[in-house]
């Protein structure tokens, strides 16, 4: 179906903008959905990648506000501008990344600016400052509103915009929901529900997907009324356009680069899109890529691309890419899910995606809106069953010989290597690249093909280009890592940058002088620890004394009690008179001391001697008496006991 030919029909203003952009007929989706959305109806649309769907709600979102507007002029929506106090929202589209959501403002100013050049078209997106926000409202007071952006970002807005009171949600008219899957799986879920909230539920929906999960379906619930389904299928038995070739290659770890270099040679004057799985991976084979390219394909120029890079370079990096013939974006899967990258002829899956799902997405950059595309993905050979399970999920993939030969790989990390000796920064960011693929390669959802255990590390070091493999918790266990270090000594390398350069050196002598104090206290523990020992040795004989001294004393001071208790037993028997009993104590007490060993005077300053008098000498007996009895009574109750069990 044309564009021309749709029914409800389209304004002239559309007709001509999309002519401009060389569109005829509609795609598959954009004839089904369309219509749908000018009747009023909410839609859930379900349709593969590159299928045409921004212009699928784009068009008909400014549609719908054309005739509100311009049928209408009189009614709320007209009373409200005119106060010059508020800015009426319309319309709304939120998106999971800022280059779709970037994308998909371009798309609606290019319309908007022909259909409805008063109306506001707002952009919303994370790396822009509040007050940048909040003044594009402002600017918009009595004039109507569109708002574009992601959800964090668009709910933050929403809830400063209430305390102000300067925009107006009353007469709001349209919501998008754009790539609805990846809102959810990237946690936006909390976001989405809090701007619902803030919206009228009188509001035509339509919720944009290219796979339709559990997930997707509740929040079709939760948002649309009575919603109309629109699943568009390929004919084909694929889930990859008909225009699409899927190719892959076995190449080991240490020759991917050297491969990867030689196809893009081959290939001077096309785009390339080049996926890794980590933001390390692509700092580094971007700025790796970059030096080997100038030298041999200075034509190709290489543009990196990834979630942690600042937004003002993130944005121009995005630009320079759109605005070139030919080249190499090295990016991550920010890049995968619905940014329509123009003239793009291969997607080249470095790394194969974490997640299987977005394998489709990946390949989907290139064959877009029926232009061919070809996409070609290395594996290693131990990692071939992972064209099998692409078969069955109905992405057939066909083996292409690219592989470098192994002169040729050694060659070029040769050249890796003289660049890091040149430049610390690209040495550790090898090393930081080297740790996330670890990690990303062990945390794979697809295990059963992906297995860590056999994953061979020290290719995957040797393709990193690392001088030495290091210290992390994944590589503890595994005492099989035949990776040689190549001796370098990585701290004598230093930074390209003099001023970072400067502050390692300084930071270098901080550490030295760190160490120097460390080992001084060390040093001067040891010694202290030294002498202490020596003194220990020392009063090794008097400790010994004085140990000797007290064991001493306390046998002699048994040895008395037993003959206090001896002369008591004579006095009880009638041996001993009173008077010949004291006196035998007395003279007990006098000769304590006789028999005695001669002391260290340290000693005998210690030992103090008291003369026991006669009541005391009573009292002892009187509880060793005591003691005897309870415990002949104690060895009594035990033999009638033991009788007792004999007995039974």
């Amino acid at each position: 179906m044309k564009f021309s030919e749709c029914t409800p029909p389209l304004c002239a203003e559309v007709l001509t903008g999309i002519h401009e952009l060389g569109f005829t007929e509609m795609t598959p989706v954009q004839s089904a959905t369309i219509p749908l959305f000018l009747t009023n109806k909410d839609v859930a649309v379900d349709a593969s990648t590159g299928s045409g769907k921004t212009l699928a709600f784009v068009l008909p979102t400014v549609e719908m506000l054309r005739r509100r507007l311009l049928a209408t002029q009189d009614d709320d929506v007209a009373n409200v501008l005119s106060t010059k106090k508020y800015s009426q929202l319309m319309a709304m589209v939120l998106s999971p990344t800022r280059e779709l959501a970037r994308q998909i403002y371009d798309q609606a100013v290019y319309f908007f600016s022909r259909v409805l050049p008063d109306v506001h078209v707002l952009l919303f997106v994370g790396g822009t400052s509040v007050e940048e926000d909040m003044a594009a409202i402002r600017a918009a007071k009595g004039h109507v509103s569109v708002i574009v952006g992601t959800p964090g970002r668009i709910e933050d807005m929403l809830n400063r915009v209430a305390e102000l009171a300067i925009l107006d949600t009353k007469e709001f008219e349209v919501l998008i929901l754009d790539e609805a899957d990846t809102l959810l799986d990237m946690g936006f879920d909390v976001s989405i529900n809090n701007i619902l909230s803030k919206l009228p539920k009188q509001r035509r929906t339509g919720l944009f997907s290219a796979t339709q999960t559990q997930e997707v379906k509740a929040l079709a619930r939760a948002g649309l009324r009575n919603p109309a389904t629109v699943s568009v299928q390929l004919a084909s038995n694929t889930k990859t356009p008909s225009t699409l070739t899927n190719f892959y290659t076995a190449v080991e770890y240490d020759a991917k680069l050297a491969t990867l270099l030689r196809f893009v040679q081959s290939k001077p004057t096309e785009k390339h899109i080049v996926f890794f799985s980590t933001c390390a991976s692509v700092d580094f084979f971007g700025a790796v890529l970059a030096h080997l390219t100038k030298a041999e394909v200075p034509d190709v120029s290489v543009v990196t691309l990834h979630g942690k890079m600042q937004p003002k370079k993130r944005i121009a990096h995005y630009d320079e890419f759109v605005q070139a013939t030919s080249g190499l974006l090295v990016c991550t899967d920010v890049v995968a899910r619905g940014i329509d990258l123009p003239d793009v002829d291969w997607i080249i899956q470095f790394d194969p995606p974490q997640d299987p799902n977005f394998f489709v997405h990946r390949v989907g950059r290139t064959a877009r809106a029926g232009r061919s595309g070809s996409a070609l993905t290395f594996l290693s050979p131990n990692e071939d069953a992972y064209v099998n399970f692409l078969s069955i999920r109905k992405v057939p993939l066909e083996e292409m010989n690219v592989t470098a030969s192994a002169e040729d790989a050694v060659a070029v990390l040769e050249q890796v290597k003289a660049l890091q000796l040149t430049d610390r920064d690209v040495v550790e960011k090898g090393t930081k690249a080297f740790i996330s693929f670890v990690r990303s390669y062990k945390e794979h959802q697809c295990q059963f093909i992906f297995r860590f255990k056999d994953l061979n590390l020290a290719k995957v070091a040797t393709g990193f280009a690392l001088f030495q493999l290091p210290k992390i918790n994944e590589l503890r266990c595994l005492d099989n890592v035949a990776f040689t270090p190549s001796g370098v000594k990585v701290v004598d390398i230093p930074y390209k940058d003099k001023a970072r350069e400067k502050q390692r050196q300084k930071k270098l002598l901080e550490i030295a002088a760190e160490h120097k104090a460390e080992k001084l206290d060390r040093f001067e523990k040891k010694q202290a620890d030294k002498k202490r020992k020596l003194a220990a040795v020392e009063d090794g004989p008097r400790r010994r004394e004085k140990k000797k001294g007290m064991h001493q004393q306390i046998v002699e001071e048994w040895e008395e009690l037993e003959k206090e208790e001896h002369l008591f037993k004579k006095f009880k028997r009638g041996k001993l008179t009173k008077e010949e009993y004291e006196a035998a104590l007395g003279d007990l007490s006098d000769g304590d001391d006789a028999g005695m060993p001669k002391k260290d005077k340290k000693f005998q300053k210690k030992v103090v001697v008291k003369q026991k008098t006669s009541e005391q000498k009573a009292n002892a007996a009187k509880r060793e008496e005591r003691i005897r009895a309870r415990k002949k009574a104690e060895h009594i109750k035990r033999s009638q006991q033991r009788a007792k069990a004999r007995r039974r």
